[in-house]
């Protein structure tokens, strides 16, 4: 009997504490709320990676360039073979 009384006046659910808000409920939104942030700063952890290897992927073929530009100017490498290594340096 005290069991059925208590069904029906908290629900089946739970009940609401002392400040109002519905009990049974409030552990799986704040583990939800947890997995949401930790996602987001996954993700702004990876974009971070990827944006900043981008950048020195860039200044690494610019710098090759130049190097092999040198070589070409003071006549290391035939025309032949500057077209061949440029064309494979600035292939995406």
């Amino acid at each position: 009997m005290l069991g059925m009384s208590m069904m029906m006046s908290r629900g089946m659910m739970g009940g609401w504490d002392a400040w109002g808000y519905p009990t049974g409920v409030g552990w799986g939104f704040m583990f939800a709320g947890m997995l949401i942030l930790f996602l987001f700063i996954a993700l702004l952890i990876v974009g971070a990676y990827f944006l900043l290897t981008h950048r020195d992927h860039a200044g690494d073929n610019e710098k090759a360039l130049s190097i092999l530009n040198e070589r070409y100017a003071r006549g290391e490498l035939t025309e032949k073979q500057y077209l061949e290594m440029k064309e494979h340096l600035t292939k995406k």
